[in-house]
């Protein structure tokens, strides 16, 4: 090897050698300033997402190693760009996951209380990415607006579960019909309170 190669070759070391050691000091400063909240909403956006798409359909697809991927990759995605289309993807996904499996599995049919916790799950999911969106990683939000979210959130889950728990008291009336009643409640309770949450933060920021 000549010294023309060799110093190339040490010039070729000593930069990524230098991006490196820039990488690891950037890193280290973003875990440094990091916000747990908007952390934790990210978290949660992906937990959530996830877990409703392992709900929404039969155990043997909760379990296929595809499945479980690209709903965790959606997820995942959702979580770190909550200001993208992705979360609505994941939802969509979701739903369309379930619908199917219950068009495929014929000798089943949707549960209320299936309906009920998918409507919880993918409300918390898109509430929580709809909050981490309007902040950075680095930024930290105000306590006032993490509870505000939160008595929004408690307020749509509590009234899902209540119109659930309504239903499944007259299931012999509604039967075929209560896990679609429910969906419907509370998607028009979710529609409410994004309305009432969005004006809300848009006076807190």
């Amino acid at each position: 090897m000549s010294d023309v190669q060799r110093g190339l070759l040490q010039a070729l070391r000593d930069g990524v050698r230098e991006r490196a050691k820039a990488g690891r000091a950037g890193g280290l400063s973003w875990a440094r300033r990091v916000a747990p909240a908007p952390v934790l909403l990210r978290l949660l956006t992906a937990l959530t997402l996830f877990t409703a798409s392992e709900l929404a359909v039969p155990p043997e697809w909760a379990g296929a190693g595809f499945y479980v991927g690209v709903a965790a990759l959606l997820a995942l995605i959702a979580a770190l760009a909550p200001a993208s289309a992705a979360p609505l993807v994941a939802i969509g996904f979701t739903i369309a996951a379930w619908l199917v499996s219950d068009a495929l599995d014929g000798d089943g049919s949707p549960t209320l209380w299936t309906a009920a916790g998918l409507a919880c799950l993918l409300y918390t999911g898109h509430s929580a990415a709809a909050v981490a969106q309007r902040f950075r990683t680095t930024t930290a939000m105000d306590g006032e607006i993490i509870l505000t979210w939160a008595r929004h959130l408690g307020l749509v889950l509590a009234s899902t579960v209540a119109i659930a728990l309504t239903l499944a008291l007259f299931t012999a009336y509604f039967t075929g019909l209560t896990a679609g009643l429910a969906v419907g409640a509370g998607i028009v309770a979710a529609v409410t309170v994004i309305y009432v949450l969005a004006r809300s933060l848009h006076k807190a920021t």
